[in-house]
């Protein structure tokens, strides 16, 4: 057999060339929410484990406010060296631009998709004070109650105000939509009965689910997930269409050459295999995933279309 072509592909390996951390530089891994919140929490148990597959150090770096923008904006302008990433959430790559946000930066065109590490579907919650106990029940009493029936959010544009608008508008119920500032509010409102539905994700959910002041009726994921054990996905529950997924992901700068993306997806993919660290995302409320930078970019692509087809329909713009 001639080595050559098998000693050609071993230099070629992404794991197989020179570390970052020859550089004595730090990888920095921006992520554009504040310290002690979920995307935080994901970000401290990854970047270890992508670290040591790098032989780089990778320190987390918090930019939170304004929708990610600033987050995004450090990655936009870094070198494309490999040494600044940043953990992005449907938020800026979906959201945001679905809702006509007014953005410094194109999210296709000035970032490399570089891998996928997790997913958080959303379920649809009801007040106890809602006689309901699954979706097909909620759907019959909502249409007969048109124009009577709310749903909660955390302010529009959101994902929560998204993800309500979809289902309202897939099942023609006519409910009002009334935003708040935070899911904490809106669950204040869910225990009294002033909010009737609430889409929002497994992991602030759980709580309020055990303490029995909301009731999930299904998840909006394509599958059953062990997130949500025992609750049904919307399409088995009665409404084809209600699926929705906040993704986490892993973004470079633009023109990051393609052996270097080659080495951090490689990396990552490597990371998102450790069993420790997919059971320990299960116990935030995120699906782990492991997908290169071409699945990244197809879920944000497959969201932000299905975003920008509701918002134009519906005519939502994002708040000032």
């Amino acid at each position: 057999m001639n080595r050559r072509p098998l000693l050609a592909l071993a230099a070629l390996s992404p794991l197989a060339r020179p570390a970052l951390a020859q550089s004595a530089r730090p990888v920095r891994l921006i992520v554009p929410f504040p310290a002690g919140g979920a995307t935080d929490a994901v970000s401290r148990l990854f970047a270890p484990l992508l670290g040591q597959r790098l032989g780089a150090t990778v320190v987390i770096e918090n930019r939170p406010g304004a929708g990610g923008v600033p987050a995004a904006e450090v990655v936009v302008r870094a070198a494309p060296d490999g040494l600044t990433l940043l953990l992005a959430t449907s938020s800026i790559h979906s959201t945001a631009p679905a809702t006509g946000a007014s953005l410094p930066y194109d999210v296709e065109r000035d970032f490399t998709p570089l891998a996928l590490i997790g997913a958080s579907p959303s379920l649809v919650l009801v007040s106890t004070t809602v006689p309901v106990t699954d979706l097909r029940g909620f759907l019959a009493w909502a249409k007969a109650r048109r124009g009577q029936v709310n749903y909660g959010s955390s302010g529009v544009a959101t994902t929560p105000h998204l993800n309500g608008a979809l289902l309202d508008s897939l099942a023609d119920l006519g409910m009002v939509h009334v935003p708040y500032r935070g899911t904490g509010a809106v669950y204040a409102e869910l225990r009294r009965g002033d909010v009737h539905v609430l889409l929002d994700v497994p992991a602030t959910a759980a709580t309020h689910i055990q303490a029995g002041t909301v009731r999930a009726l299904a998840v909006t994921s394509a599958a059953e997930t062990p997130l949500a054990p025992g609750v049904p996905t919307a399409e088995a529950a009665g409404l084809p269409g209600l699926v929705s997924e906040t993704w986490f992901g892993i973004f470079g700068p633009a023109k990051l050459p393609a052996p270097l993306a080659a080495r951090i997806t490689a990396a990552a993919e490597d990371a998102m295999g450790d069993a420790e660290l997919r059971a320990r995302l299960l116990s935030l409320g995120v699906d782990p995933r492991r997908g290169d930078g071409a699945a990244l970019a197809t879920a944000a692509r497959t969201e932000r279309e299905r975003w920008t087809e509701l918002v134009r329909r519906l005519n939502i713009r994002a708040a000032d």
